[in-house]
């Protein structure tokens, strides 16, 4: 690390509010790039150029052209010679202060070296959230290591929450959470898929002013990002009540009106119930149920079962597809995957 003017400055004032003497600090050739006296900026210092070759507290008590009585200190960093600060002043007196004006130069200069660093940190982790939010491309090794290099684990499921609206207080992140801004009215939160970050924000935000969208469990963020984003959309377009918008309770929406979405879950259910025996009686009763418009004992009757046993295969299916048959949004979800199954 190299000493800057400003740093230099900042040590040169700090040091002097301490101690009632100029302060001189020079870089590692010599030259003057703070002091107490503006007009030896710029100018080199003979007794810092010594302290520098001889490596070792250089003490002057004669003035000898330029240079004036005082004491030159050598600072490190890291076990580096930096540079050198000078006391003007009869070394006996300012001598005392040696060490400690010593001390106080290189703790501000790690001060300033982990100030750097952490800034340096923090703007590599932004860079590299935006790549991350808006990379619709698969993972690369290159692009893992990167995200890994700043303590990103790339590997975990994680869900994308987006609010718009006014958000008092942000909520306190915890390890592996991160928040990303993306523009001034909107605020994304990527956390592990099983936290429930709603909890803490919900703490501090207003629901008549604000819109939370909730994307779904993914190592690839973009795509929970778009899951949260569509959420919102189609929350506010079908004029559904404006509390939190979950994509899973909207991807059947999102179907019909996107060609690209797949709805391969429930053609999928269908057939491994085509599979297996004890999977046709759950078709034919979902299909039953249909027909006779949820008539219980219509469909009981025709099934040739009890309301019992038809409550119980009712209750299968929804185990088995996170679908309730009673509720009309999941039955029209059921009712369109067994369409697709068996149209293809």
């Amino acid at each position: 690390m190299k000493i800057n003017k400003i740093l230099a400055q900042e040590i040169a004032d700090k040091v002097m509010k301490v101690i009632p003497y100029n302060v001189n600090i020079m870089d590692e050739v010599g030259l003057i790039i703070g002091s107490g006296d503006p007009q030896r900026i710029g100018t080199y210092h003979q007794g810092a150029i010594s302290a520098i070759e001889q490596k070792k507290i250089i003490s002057i008590y004669h003035s000898e052209g330029p240079s004036k009585p005082g004491v030159n200190i050598p600072i490190h960093f890291r076990n580096k010679l930096i540079g050198v600060i000078g006391i003007s002043g009869d070394p006996t007196i300012v001598g005392p202060f040696a060490e400690l004006v010593r001390v106080t130069s290189e703790l501000l200069i790690n001060q300033e070296f982990l100030f750097k660093e952490r800034r340096i940190k923090e703007q590599l982790k932004e860079e590299f959230l935006y790549q991350w939010v808006f990379r619709n491309e698969e993972y690369d090794a290159a692009f893992i290591n990167d995200g890994e290099a700043i303590g990103i684990n790339m590997r975990l499921m994680r869900k994308a929450v987006i609010v718009q609206g006014h958000i008092p207080k942000e909520p306190s992140l915890l390890d592996q959470e991160y928040t990303f801004r993306l523009n001034q009215n909107t605020v994304l939160f990527i956390v592990p898929s099983d936290r429930n970050i709603l909890k803490r924000l919900q703490v501090s935000i207003s629901e008549d002013d604000t819109k939370i969208g909730v994307g779904t469990g993914s190592t690839h963020v973009a795509k929970s990002v778009k899951e949260a984003k569509r959420a919102i959309e189609i929350t506010e377009k079908m004029q559904f009540p404006p509390a939190c918008s979950f994509y899973e309770d909207v991807t059947f929406i999102d179907y019909l009106t996107n060609k690209d979405i797949s709805f391969d879950e429930m053609r999928d259910f269908y057939q491994e119930l085509d599979e297996n025996p004890k999977g046709h009686e759950l078709m034919e009763t979902l299909i039953c149920y249909i027909k006779h418009s949820g008539d219980m004992n219509a469909i009981s009757k025709e099934l040739h079962i009890h309301r019992n046993s038809l409550a119980y295969r009712l209750q299968r299916i929804e185990i088995l597809t996170n679908k309730n048959p009673k509720k009309f949004t999941d039955l029209f979800q059921l009712f369109t995957g067994y369409v697709l199954y068996k149209m293809q």
